[in-house]
């Protein structure tokens, strides 16, 4: 159940992400919006503490539903995700 919902958090932060929809949302003057947004960012953000919460759970459960290095690799790319945006603003 924990796995399931990790996994499409993980898919919604990816496509929140995601180039294409970046370019998407960019406006006539190709200036991008989207997750550089503060909207953006907070659904980034929020979208990271999910999956936080989610791999919490399953550690706790023991691993049952996820090995610990799969586990490990998802966080890893989502704490990436979050120095990226910190890094942005501190720029």
């Amino acid at each position: 159940m924990f796995m399931e919902k990790l996994v499409r958090e993980t898919q919604r932060l990816s496509l929140i992400c995601s180039m294409l929809d970046t370019m998407r949302r960019a406006d006539r003057d190709r200036n991008t919006r989207g997750w550089t947004s503060p909207i953006g960012l907070l659904k980034i953000t929020l979208s990271c503490a999910i999956i936080s919460e989610l791999a919490t759970s399953i550690a706790l459960a023991g691993y049952r539903e996820c090995d610990k290095q799969t586990l490990e690799e998802i966080l890893s790319e989502t704490r990436q995700v979050l120095y990226a945006l910190q890094a942005q603003a501190a720029a």
